[in-house]
């Protein structure tokens, strides 16, 4: 990986992790920013750059329970890119921050996400790997749809009372 796209992956990090999807003040402590200020400092990139627009992780539109799953799966292409990061550098400020910052992302991911994402990702890969063009899979998957679509038609149902109960029990709370 070319030090200009490293630089720019890092610096769109710095920028979600200071201004956050949500409230990160409440929760990024002063040794945290301070970390990430010097990485700032040390992969600097342009502003040309860094406001093309283009965030690395952009803002998502998904539920709570979706979230968690897909926090969890941002917080690994993290510990990945901090990886990188510390196999391409010697500088030994910058290899202490970045370990910091790794060291805190998996802490958060331990205590706080979801402990079977890793069997999850494995599930969701095998199915993107699905050959839907074999006429096998094709024919299988013809027998085994009805039973999907309940279950799925269930749990969208299940989505949509809990919706529903929630809505009424605002509704009720505003008119007492």
């Amino acid at each position: 990986m070319d030090v200009l796209l490293r630089a720019v992956m890092c610096f769109c990090l710095m920028g979600w992790m200071t201004l956050g999807w949500s409230n990160a003040a409440q929760y990024t402590s002063i040794n945290m920013k301070s970390n990430i200020d010097k990485l700032k400092v040390h992969y600097k990139i342009s502003k040309d750059q860094l406001f093309n627009g283009k965030p690395v992780f952009p803002k998502d539109t998904f539920e709570d329970s979706e979230r968690r799953v897909l926090m969890s799966v941002v917080l690994d292409v993290y510990r990945s890119i901090f990886s990188q990061m510390l196999n391409q550098t010697v500088d030994q400020e910058v290899i202490e921050s970045l370990k910091y910052v790794k060291g805190k992302i998996q802490d958060l991911q331990k205590h706080y996400f979801l402990k079977r994402i890793p069997e999850l990702r494995t599930h969701l890969q095998n199915l993107w790997a699905i050959e839907t063009s074999n006429t096998t899979v094709q024919g299988k998957a013809l027998s085994e749809f009805i039973t999907i679509y309940e279950k799925a038609s269930e749990l969208a149902h299940k989505k949509d009372n809990r919706r529903n109960r929630r809505q009424a029990q605002r509704l009720k709370s505003s008119i007492m």
